[in-house]
């Protein structure tokens, strides 16, 4: 559910400034309105320096991973240094490094540039030049290679040849005017030895300022915990910046969750605050906070990754995405062989990161993920692409693994499941509404849904008479909907209202992608199992066994990958699109974010 909020102003005087702001953080119940383009210069200061310590340690985590992925482990021991001083040192190291690595990409790249010249060094051509021995490095096609050794007091050598481009030097003991040979221009600083020279400086104090960027890894924590106190420094200052003064007295507004309203109460009280609590106008943003169960709360980290929330006037419909979800992952994936990897890999994440609190939430639910995957792969009788071994026939649905019925029963269970998920929106979305006409729209809403779903079965599931319900429900539905769901004043409504229809019938038929995706995912990986017994067949089993073993491999890594995208483009499409639509969710929200406490506020 959607937690109530009340609209809340505090009055406090402007003597107990900080003190009533510290209070106000400890409480973490209000979420503060800031005011925009009224940053102070300590706010500003403050976002600076939390800016660099967030990029400073982004840099160290992802050297770390540099470091370890290399087989580099990074030191343990050493000095141990305060927050302040790592982000101050790795500041500098890291900005020197990049200074470095630019200037060694540079020198690199003039190397590259001078190496069709093979090893020359321009200090010697200068020193033959004063002795009266000129030479020119030259490109062109083969006729000025011609030209030029055609000329009198003159050698010509050719260093290279590249498509078609002859490069090639002149020694001459008489000076040639300029035009006369394609000379290559070369710049002041392109000189081989000193560029090498220079390289190998470059590539020293690279390493060295690595060396001591290593040294800092082991304080990372320490970085961290500094970072979290300039955040926190400089959210106090963005709403110390958000008070409005009236002579001795100043004010705050911001959001607070009705069940807090006791609490906040309670510590005005105690500070001698002022509170003036009223419910949230037609035009205010109000951010969400959802209250969900332990088992629903397990979708959260969905939601988070698609930076996705409804709105405050919406509906939760958390529940509905969590059950719906789990069906379309495991029905997109198919695979019970996949299933049993991604749980492993999900044991291995919860034992790896078993003593991190903002992994618990993402191991869970990939572990049901991976669970509701093996199921439906079993009762479909599919293992890495192959059917289910012997002993576990009891556990399969005929009607899903006989070659002649499984697919029109898949069919039959993707587009019951959008009957089941779009009739439950429409009638979420007329208890939340709760008047009569709302109730009466969505309901025929619904039936329109069950007479789309009786013709999809009918047209492509099992072919046949359409039955009386069907023109029943289409009949009932429409005059329902006319009657109650479409403004006649409204001109651009009316106009809406036949592709509305029209788009009902298209939701339906758009879960027909749980079973295309599903079955593509099973021919895939079948497709190479059977090109890894055909390399298997080649020859000897013990010469052709690894090459069939990569094939194998790399299909199913292939299809892993396949998998998952088909995951978030169709199963989230599903969820955040068709089913949206009929609640009437626009996921235009924003997150409710307390002042101070917010954990207290997250764990409901």
């Amino acid at each position: 559910m959607i937690v109530p909020m009340k609209k809340v102003t505090l009055l406090a005087l402007g003597s107990e400034e900080n003190s009533a702001l510290t209070a106000l953080r400890r409480l973490g119940v209000m979420q503060v309105e800031l005011a925009k383009g009224n940053e102070s210069g300590n706010t500003q200061q403050l976002a600076e320096s939390y800016d660099t310590a967030v990029r400073v340690i982004g840099a160290l985590q992802k050297y770390r991973k540099e470091c370890e992925e290399g087989g580099r482990i990074p030191p343990e021991g050493g000095k141990k240094r305060s927050g302040a001083e790592v982000i101050e040192q790795a500041s500098q190291l890291l900005e020197s490094r990049d200074r470095v690595q630019a200037e060694l990409a540079s020198v690199q790249q003039k190397l590259r540039h001078l190496e069709i010249w093979g090893d020359f060094d321009r200090d010697r051509i200068e020193e033959l030049r004063a002795k009266g021995v000129y030479v020119y490095l030259c490109s062109g096609r083969e006729s000025a290679l011609e030209a030029a050794e055609a000329l009198e007091n003159a050698d010509t050598q050719v260093i290279a040849v590249e498509s078609g481009r002859y490069f090639f030097a002149v020694i001459s003991t008489v000076e040639i005017e300029p035009g006369v040979l394609p000379e290559v221009r070369l710049g002041a600083d392109d000189n081989p030895p000193a560029l090498r020279r220079r390289e190998e400086e470059l590539l020293n104090e690279r390493q060295a300022l690595q060396d001591e960027i290593e040294e800092l890894l082991v304080s990372i924590p320490a970085a961290m915990r500094r970072a979290a106190l300039l955040g926190g420094e400089l959210e106090f200052s963005r709403v110390s910046d958000s008070l409005a003064e009236h002579g001795e007295v100043v004010s705050l507004n911001g959001f607070v969750p009705e069940p807090a309203v006791p609490e906040l109460e309670k510590a005005a009280e105690k500070n001698g605050w002022g509170l003036l609590i009223e419910d949230p106008a037609p035009g205010d943003r109000v951010p969400t906070l959802r209250k969900s169960s332990k088992l629903v709360r397990t979708i959260e980290p969905l939601f988070q990754f698609l930076g996705i929330e409804p709105g405050y006037d919406e509906i939760d419909v958390s529940a509905g995405v969590f059950i719906f979800f789990t069906i379309f992952y495991a029905m997109i994936v198919g695979d019970a062989g996949y299933g049993l990897v991604f749980l492993a890999g999900t044991l291995l994440a919860a034992w790896k990161f078993r003593g991190n609190p903002a992994a618990k939430l993402p191991v869970r639910l990939f572990g049901l993920l991976s669970a509701a995957t093996i199921v439906w792969g079993v009762m479909t009788s599919n293992i890495f692409g192959m059917p289910n071994p012997s002993w576990l026939h009891w556990a399969e649905i005929p009607q899903l693994t006989d070659e002649s019925l499984k697919n029109a029963y898949t069919q039959l269970i993707c587009f019951s499941l959008a009957l089941l998920q779009l009739s439950m929106g429409r009638i979420w979305k007329a208890l939340h509404d709760g008047t009569v006409r709302s109730i009466i729209g969505n309901v025929g809403w619904v039936f329109f849904l069950v007479g789309n779903y009786i013709l999809t079965i009918r047209l492509l599931v099992f072919p046949g008479d359409f039955p009386m319900a069907m023109y029943v429900c289409y009949v009932v539905g429409l005059l329902m909907v006319a009657a109650c769901d479409v403004q006649w004043t409204d001109v651009a409504q009316v106009f809406q209202f036949p592709f509305s229809i029209i788009n009902s019938f298209v939701d339906v038929l758009s879960y027909i992608r749980l079973f295309a995706v599903g079955l593509a995912g099973y021919y895939i990986a079948s497709s190479f199992n059977d090109m890894g017994n055909t390399v298997f067949g080649l020859g000897p089993a013990w010469l052709m066994v690894i090459p069939a073993a990569v094939v194998i491999l790399f299909g199913h890594l292939l299809n892993l990958a396949l998998c998952l995208m088909s995951v978030m483009v169709h199963g989230v499409r599903l969820n955040t699109l068709e089913f949206s639509n009929h609640v009437g969710l626009t996921w235009a929200g924003s997150k409710f974010k307390p002042f101070g406490n917010r954990k207290k506020m997250e764990e409901q």
